[in-house]
């Protein structure tokens, strides 16, 4: 009984170990396949996070359509003239006397600005006064004898008739009445001589005071004088210098107005004409004029100067000779979407394309160009803020319709 007992007893600690490895496995088992099911969840898990290939949005930037004005110009660069500049120089060849005047006076019209010496021409009308004295004096004595003259003729020309009558009657020899007429034929000769000496010399006095005359304008001409009111920017003589005609002396401008002055291009000259407001900026703060005047003909670069009058406040900080931005507005818009010129997709002459960001997705929009500068353009077609992208680095040829994007801050 006790060798059957045993060997039970060895038969259920048999069975009790292959139970115990079964469920030592069993465990393991479980064990492996938890971890195999936790890593595949987890590994699930990362890639449901992950982003799908090919379906990632597209990274943009955008800006906001907006109203605004826009205005259509042409730039030029101006400069600041004066609107009168008078070259100053003499009308003859003489020494300067006395200088009257500097760089930074200011003068007035009929000022006194140069006198020229004037010794030679006053020489010459006195004497031209002289000869013009001595026969006006020859004059008054040749019209005393013309005068005496115009007696004898008349006393002879009667003497000659009386005597005719005589001698036709024959009361006297007809040799008597021919030596009276004779006589009186010489005093008439005489008269006339004297006249036709008269007439000559009213002609030499006409002409010796003509003389005067011009003499007096060539002494005038030993002032000179200041055109009109202005300052004197330029002093390029000194007493005692030569001074002769078109040897600039001086230079006064009249800066009562100023004005801006630019050259426009062939290519702008449809665009561009008098009237036309003209925007130019002075120590960064803009002022509007208007454009006054276009030369009627092309100058030797083969384009036509603009001037543009200023006055009053309209000067102010600004100096002779200074270059100034100016621009020409050609047209003006008043309330009208306004756009970066980037956003705009090339198309046709008259309409282009512009990408309009909605829910994350692009949409294209056909839109007008109304009017455009460097920078930005007016459409019509698209409406004030929506969002619109602007031209990226590798332009638009990877962007389309309904592409999803992601906006960059």
């Amino acid at each position: 009984g006790c060798a059957m007992a045993s060997r039970r007893r060895k038969r259920e600690m048999k069975l009790l170990r292959r139970t115990a490895r079964s469920l030592v496995v069993l465990a393991a088992a479980a064990v492996l396949v938890l971890f195999a099911m936790f890593l595949i969840h987890r590994k699930k898990k990362a890639l449901a996070q992950a982003p799908k290939y090919g379906l990632r949005p597209v990274p943009v930037r955008v800006t906001t359509a907006k109203l605004g004005n826009l205005s259509t110009k042409i730039d030029y660069l101006a400069v600041v003239e004066p609107v009168r500049t008078a070259n100053v120089s003499a009308r003859l060849t003489a020494a300067v006397e006395k200088l009257l005047c500097d760089e930074g006076d200011t003068v007035k019209a009929g000022d006194v600005l140069i006198i020229l010496d004037d010794r030679e021409i006053r020489y010459d009308i006195a004497s031209v006064q002289a000869d013009i004295a001595q026969t006006q004096a020859e004059l008054a004595a040749n019209e005393a004898i013309v005068s005496s003259l115009e007696s004898s003729v008349a006393y002879w020309n009667r003497e000659a008739n009386r005597d005719k009558t005589l001698a036709d009657k024959g009361d006297i020899p007809g040799a008597q009445a021919e030596a009276t007429a004779d006589k009186a034929n010489e005093f008439k000769g005489r008269l006339g001589a004297s006249k036709n000496k008269s007439t000559a010399l009213r002609h030499l006095i006409n002409s010796l005071e003509s003389k005067k005359a011009q003499l007096e304008t060539r002494l005038s001409y030993c002032t000179i004088k200041s055109p009109y009111n202005g300052l004197v920017t330029q002093r390029l003589v000194d007493p005692g210098d030569m001074a002769s005609p078109g040897k600039k002396l001086l230079v006064v401008e009249d800066r009562s107005q100023l004005r801006l002055a630019f050259d426009i291009p062939q290519q702008d000259l449809s665009k561009v004409h008098e009237g036309l407001e003209v925007v130019f900026s002075v120590n960064a703060s803009p002022r509007r004029a208007k454009l006054s005047h276009l030369f009627p003909s092309l100058n030797m670069a083969r384009m036509v100067r603009a001037e543009v009058f200023l006055s009053g406040s309209g000067m102010e900080g600004l100096s002779c000779g200074q270059y100034v931005p100016a621009s020409v507005i050609l047209d003006e818009l008043e309330n009208v979407v306004l756009l970066p010129a980037s956003c705009l997709v090339e198309c046709s002459k008259h309409f282009q394309h512009v990408f309009v960001v909605k829910n994350g997705s692009l949409s294209h929009h056909k839109v007008k160009v109304l009017a455009s500068t460097e920078d930005a353009v007016a459409v019509e077609g698209v409406e004030p803020g929506v969002q619109v992208i602007t031209n990226t680095f590798l332009g638009w040829t990877r962007l389309s319709g309904d592409m999803k994007v992601e906006v960059l801050k």
